[in-house]
């Protein structure tokens, strides 16, 4: 099972506890409290890290290269006695929790060290309990929270102090020694303690970089047999890593020097206990409690669903989990919407406000547009929202005539009554008639072709870069692009993206109905709004179908240009 894997089946879970839930509300009108105390576990789900170990060990620089960013701040000075918790969030900042009190404080994320480091915070003189820090990465998206604690053994006593207390909250902890002086006595009692409270240790050897291969073996050697002495050797799994080359590589996009660093070893060991060993009794603690509801009688289709999950949970749960780090780098959170629907609904914009101002004065125009029906019935729409009153009353007076005339002359030709209705429908503007639509295929061209010829010059990654392409417009752009090898990469990156647009809506709903709202990403909050701009053309981007779209795209707009 993967990260990907676990939230579908949280996500289909979800799904059959709202099945129950409105079947209760249709017998009683309430929730009862286990079906809501089920939804607040599935959405409150995170898995605590601590990264522990003596200062300058390189704990930070660890935690920025399993993110895959610099951000948090690094250094030889110890940090204050301060908790720094670090989980998901759509932009990067930091929230202040202070002891004695429920008030918070925002600050940018480069002014972390003025709060958190001994210069910039003496022995706390703050009182801050704990600083969040909310990063957009993907790691921490799929559920990771990691709390980086003060160093231990510093000259600090409260560090130590301060460390040790929070240790029963770790689901887990990563204990970062180095290579230049491995597993210290307090780091080595650090192990023994974390393994009397049942929490499980990855041990990491930092600083690989800095001794060869042969001074690697004698401290990797030197840390399995201290853990022999104390009797956890077999329960503790060491990894030797690079931290300063991990990051590189992941900055860089190099798959040999990553690889190098020994960090997709850690990673893999980290999903693979998250997913196939915490999470996975969590997951069929779940369904074994959703069972419980469901002796209730209700939807017949429910109870197998339940199975299939549960099956599907154990199945997965008994092969290796993927590494954490995904093949391509993640999407930004909050993506612009398509930028080709956004310079077509400027351009369209701007197209009315002239267009209205020509029609007050030229007879010429006025004409013009009678004859082609007036305008489709998408931009009809348009011209009526953008248009002062005065100048719709203008350019449509002659369309009306010219269509009174128009139908007068069906009615005198007597047709058949199926004949009288293709008669009829031939009146109706086209988006071969229509002078907006003509307008919107000269911008949307000029758009389509300027993306294609960034993706010829700078490669296929650019596009999803820069904004959310809607689906109507990626099918154009990818009829313009000529490498094969750059259409695979564009269609699967839109899948990615409507894939984080899928779990962005299913995690929306589950906080929802667990009445955890206030949790929510700006993304999760967002969705609502974004999937339809994927999905279709933004509605002011859009122009009927014309002869031309049909023989070049292949794809329409999503409107009827006739009924």
């Amino acid at each position: 099972m993967d990260l990907r894997e676990y939230d579908r089946i949280k996500f289909e879970l979800s799904a059959i506890l709202r099945a129950i839930s409105q079947r209760t509300a249709q017998r009683n009108g309430q929730r009862p409290q286990p079906l809501q105390e089920l939804f607040a576990r599935l959405a409150e789900d995170r898995f605590n890290l601590a990264m522990v170990g003596r200062f300058s060990r390189g704990k930070t620089s660890l935690l920025n290269a399993l993110l895959g960013t610099d951000r948090l701040p690094t250094g030889v000075v110890p940090l204050t006695s301060v908790i720094t918790r670090v989980t998901y969030g759509s932009e990067a900042k930091v929230v202040l929790n202070y002891y004695g009190t429920t008030l918070f404080m925002d600050i940018p994320l480069d002014q972390l060290a003025d709060y958190i480091t001994e210069r910039g915070n003496p022995g706390n003189r703050r009182g801050i309990s704990i600083a969040d820090v909310q990063l957009p990465a993907e790691l921490l998206r799929r559920g990771f929270t990691f709390v980086d604690t003060p160093g231990l053994g510093s000259s600090i006593a409260a560090n130590t102090r301060t460390t040790e207390a929070f240790l029963p909250d770790a689901d887990a902890l990563i204990l970062v020694s180095s290579h230049d002086s491995p597993l210290s006595g307090e780091e080595l009692a650090l192990v023994d303690q974390a393994r009397a409270r049942t929490r499980r240790v990855f041990l990491v050897l930092n600083k690989q970089d800095i001794v060869d291969a042969a001074g690697r073996e004698q401290s990797l050697a030197h840390v399995h047999a201290e853990l022999a002495r104390v009797g956890v050797a077999a329960a503790v799994v060491v990894f030797s890593v690079s931290a300063r080359d991990a990051l590189a590589a992941k900055v860089a996009g190099d798959a040999a020097l990553l690889a190098a660093s020994g960090l997709p070893a850690l990673e893999a060991a980290l999903v693979d206990f998250l997913v196939n060993g915490q999470r996975h009794a969590f997951l069929v603690s779940v369904c074994e409690r959703i069972a419980l509801l469901l002796r209730d009688p209700g939807p017949a289709e429910l109870a197998p669903k339940l199975a299939e999950l549960r099956a599907r949970v154990e199945t997965t749960g008994a092969q290796p989990a993927k590494p954490a780090t995904p093949e391509l780098p993640p999407l930004s959170p909050l993506l612009p919407a398509c930028e080709v629907c956004a310079q077509l609904a400027q351009a369209m914009f701007n197209f009315f406000a002239n267009y209205q101002l020509q029609l007050y004065g030229s007879s010429r125009l006025q004409a013009e547009l009678a004859a082609h029906g007036g305008f489709c019935r998408l931009h009809a729409r348009q011209f009526e929202a953008i248009a002062a009153g005065r100048e719709v009353a203008i350019g449509l007076a002659p369309v009306l005539a010219q269509q009174a005339s128009r139908l007068r002359h069906i009615a005198a030709t007597g047709p058949s009554p199926a004949r009288s209705a293709e008669l009829i429908a031939d009146l109706l503007p086209t988006g071969d008639s229509c002078p907006a639509c003509a307008t919107a295929r000269t911008i949307e061209a000029r758009e389509i072709g300027r993306l294609a010829a960034l993706v010829a010059n700078q490669g296929p990654g650019v596009v999803h870069r820069r904004s959310a392409l809607c689906i109507p417009h990626l099918a154009r752009l990818v009829a313009a692009v000529r490498d094969p090898g750059h259409v695979q990469a564009l269609v699967l990156r839109q899948a990615e993206l409507l894939d984080r647009l899928e779990e962005d809506a299913r995690r929306f709903a589950l906080k929802y109905d667990a009445v955890r709202r206030y949790d929510a990403s700006q993304e999760e909050f967002a969705v609502a709004g974004r999937a339809p701009r994927v999905l279709l053309e933004h509605p002011s981007a859009q122009c009927e179908p014309g002869t031309a779209d049909a023989a070049t795209s292949g794809v329409g707009p999503g409107v009827l240009a006739k009924s």
